[in-house]
């Protein structure tokens, strides 16, 4: 499989993870009870597998194989996705800051924030930065991208912690998104 597709891949649980975090905010702007557990495990899945692996396989081994095949980091989308990683860790972290002092107003304020940032970001990949890969990537250079991936899920993460994340946002999507599209 395309390396832009094993990131794409990952895009599609990334946006649901934002559309949990969404209808989160829907719920404490409603001034319903949210349970805070479930705002930790969402903010878990975002730091571990939003950042922790596919942000750190982009930068870490796309970013570069693209430098090296041509791509310049300064004059090109690449400093942009930068940024915007480095962007959305500050606003995880403002989230995070802002349960420890219980305060619901700028937690919203931050998540949505950063809703609109990933959302943006992942268009901005899937519609540009990855349509420039696969025009300037060889089959043999893309096939290489796709097994460090392979590796670095292997190795670095790990299929537990894999399992664990997935098996943790389907239970908040079934919680926060099935029941509000029955609602609906």
């Amino acid at each position: 499989m395309k390396s832009t597709k094993l990131l794409m891949a990952d895009h599609e649980s990334i946006l649901e993870a934002l559309h949990i975090l969404d209808a989160i905010c829907t719920e404490i702007e409603h001034d319903k009870e949210v349970n805070y557990d479930d705002i930790h495990s969402l903010l878990a899945f975002l730091y571990h597998f939003a950042d922790g692996s596919h942000h750190v396989k982009e930068e870490a081994i796309l970013f570069p194989a693209l430098m090296q095949a041509g791509m310049s980091f300064q004059e090109g989308p690449l400093r942009v996705m930068s940024y915007e990683h480095e962007r959305g860790r500050a606003l995880t972290s403002a989230m995070d800051e802002t349960l420890y002092r219980d305060d619901r107003r700028d937690f919203v304020m931050y998540a949505r924030r950063y809703i609109q940032l990933l959302t943006e970001h992942i268009e901005k990949e899937n519609y540009v930065l990855f349509t420039m890969a696969e025009e300037i990537l060889s089959d043999e250079e893309d096939q290489k991208i796709a097994e460090a991936f392979t590796e670095f899920e292997q190795t670095t993460v790990g299929a537990p912690t894999y399992d664990r994340l997935r098996g943790m946002l389907e239970s908040l999507a079934s919680k926060y998104l099935r029941a509000t599209a029955v609602l609906s």
